[in-house]
């Protein structure tokens, strides 16, 4: 009888330990090695990219990846699409279409960078502070795209 609750125990344990992990929102980090870094999003993590490396600073740390190193990076846990993260910036404003992804009010003299998901520069765009930035994903593959301004990252879909 005991061996019995002790089993129902940890299996419970188990099953809700796996609930937890599937909840939490988190960034992952995906290296071609096969290991994943995760960043709590409590952390509040901000990812650039600079000089071949994928950088990333939460308020605890910071540390880089070489974007030869790296396959992807996603988000857990979150079921927010761009129209909702545009909503959470007061003025800056980011809309996606089948044709692409426009920026509008990016203070001027803000670099706008396009990166591909292995993180490869396809684009930069500087504001002038009176028009919109826009980046057509025509004539590019269906897959996810970054969008990097300062220190925000938009993830963008191309079905």
């Amino acid at each position: 009888m005991k061996i019995k609750l002790a089993l129902m125990t940890l299996l419970l344990t188990m099953t809700v330990s796996l609930w937890a992990q599937n909840t939490t929102q988190r960034l992952v980090v995906w290296q071609k090695n096969g290991e994943k870094v995760y960043f709590d999003l409590a952390e509040e993590p901000k990812t650039t990219f600079r000089g071949g490396l994928l950088i990333i600073t939460t308020n605890l740390l910071e540390t880089s990846y070489q974007l030869s190193n790296i396959q992807r990076y996603t988000h857990e846990g979150v079921d927010m699409d761009i129209d909702a993260i545009a909503s959470a910036s007061r003025d800056l404003m980011v809309s996606q279409s089948k044709a692409g992804v426009i920026l509008r009010n990016v203070p001027k003299g803000t670099p706008v960078r396009l990166y591909d998901p292995a993180g490869r520069l396809l684009e930069t765009k500087t504001s002038n502070g009176a028009s919109s930035i826009q980046f057509s994903l025509e004539g590019r593959p269906h897959g996810v795209y970054i969008v990097n301004m300062n220190d925000q990252t938009f993830k963008i879909t191309k079905r």
